[in-house]
C-alpha cells in the first residue's frame, strides 16, 4: 500500500478534494439545504451563522477521502476510467451512503431518513466525482 502512496497523482487528489468540497457547498445550500435543515430541525433564518468548523472540517474530510480513494485506485492500477467509476459507486454506496443512513438513526435526528438520504446522497455522488477525477488522470 505504501507504493500506492508513491504513485499518487497529487494534482488529481487536490482537484478531486476541491470538487467534493464545492459539491457540498452546492448540495447543502441551494440544492438540498432546506431538506437538510428540516431533517435536523434547524432554521437558518433564526440561527446564528455557522462557525468556521462548519466550513473547515468538510474541507479536511474531502482531502482525506480524496487521498484515500487515490491510494485505493493507485493500488488497484492499472484501471480504466470505467473501473475507477465502478470503485466510486461501490465505495460511495456500499460504505459512505450506508454509513450516513445508519448514523442518521439517532434519537436526536428529527427526520433520520431524510437526513440519511441528503447526506448519504451527497457522499455517494461526491465519491463518484472524486473517483472520476482521479481516474481521468490515471488513464
Amino acid at each position: 500500500m505504501l507504493t500506492a502512496f508513491a504513485h499518487l497523482n497529487w494534482l488529481a487528489v487536490v482537484l478531486a478534494a476541491l470538487a467534493y468540497y464545492l459539491l457540498g457547498a452546492v448540495w447543502f445550500t441551494p440544492l438540498f439545504g432546506k431538506a437538510w435543515d428540516r431533517s435536523i430541525g434547524h432554521d437558518r433564518s433564526k440561527a446564528p451563522k455557522f462557525g468556521p468548523d462548519y466550513y473547515f472540517v468538510p474541507l479536511i474530510s474531502a482531502v482525506i477521502v480524496s487521498l484515500s480513494l487515490g491510494m485505493i485506485l493507485a493500488a488497484l492500477a492499472p484501471l480504466g476510467f470505467g473501473d475507477a467509476l465502478l470503485v466510486g459507486v461501490v465505495i460511495g454506496l456500499g460504505v459512505a451512503a450506508a454509513v450516513s443512513i445508519n448514523n442518521a438513526l439517532t434519537p436526536h435526528t428529527r427526520h433520520p431518513y431524510l437526513f440519511g438520504a441528503v447526506t448519504g446522497g451527497y457522499h455517494f455522488v461526491g465519491i463518484i466525482v472524486v473517483s472520476a477525477i482521479i481516474g481521468a488522470f490515471s488513464v
